[in-house]
């Protein structure tokens, strides 16, 4: 698509696309609050992105920087601009710019176990993921009672799959108190019932 621009999202931008479109995106369970962002951002550990035709911001993404592999926390479309192909223009972009980093990893809500009418959206988003190059990666998460599929991608195709295990659950290690992460970080998540033939 002509004319898009990827571009790092200034502090006081973070802040508008946090309380117009964060919050009527993502439920409240699943967002970070506006100063624990700010606070990694400062750290140097978290980076918001903003998709822009000319000064018109289309989507947003945030990613949380580890040593080696960087999670995608937060990707979308702002509401009236989606099913335009943003989304895949959006993290095209963001492959781009960190296609020097062991690897790019996306938490999906996992399909199993949800009610039938939710399962078809979570195959969709997990769909989003694989037709831009992501890898379903072996095993599952359990982040404060969600459980995620998890993808991968690498600039140098398929990552180590140990590697981004390792990175991804020490990137919430570091993060939270040892007591809250032993209780409501599991990677990876016990196996369950129904997903011992999908894995």
């Amino acid at each position: 698509m002509t004319g898009l621009e990827l571009r790092p999202l200034r502090r006081e931008e973070v802040g508008w696309v946090y309380r117009w479109e964060m919050k009527e995106t993502f439920p409240r369970a699943e967002r970070r609050s506006l100063g624990h962002i700010r606070a990694m951002m400062d750290r140097g550990v978290y980076d918001g992105w903003g998709l822009f035709r000319r000064e018109e911001l289309l989507g947003y993404a945030f990613l949380w920087r580890g040593p080696s592999f960087v999670l995608l926390d937060y990707l979308a479309v702002c509401r009236g601009k989606r099913g335009a192909g943003l989304g895949s223009a959006l993290l095209e972009g963001l492959q781009g710019r960190y296609s020097g980093a062991a690897g790019i990893l996306a938490e999906a809500e996992a399909p199993e176990g949800a009610p039938e009418e939710e399962q078809d959206l979570r195959r969709r988003r997990l769909d989003f993921y694989r037709r831009l190059g992501f890898a379903e990666l072996k095993y599952r998460a359990e982040i404060f009672t969600v459980r995620y599929a998890v993808l991968a991608w690498s600039a140098g195709g398929a990552p180590d799959e140990t590697a981004a295990q390792e990175a991804h659950a020490a990137l919430y290690r570091g993060e939270l108190p040892g007591p809250l992460f032993r209780r409501f970080i599991h990677i990876p998540a016990p196996p369950e019932d129904n997903e011992r033939d999908i894995l």
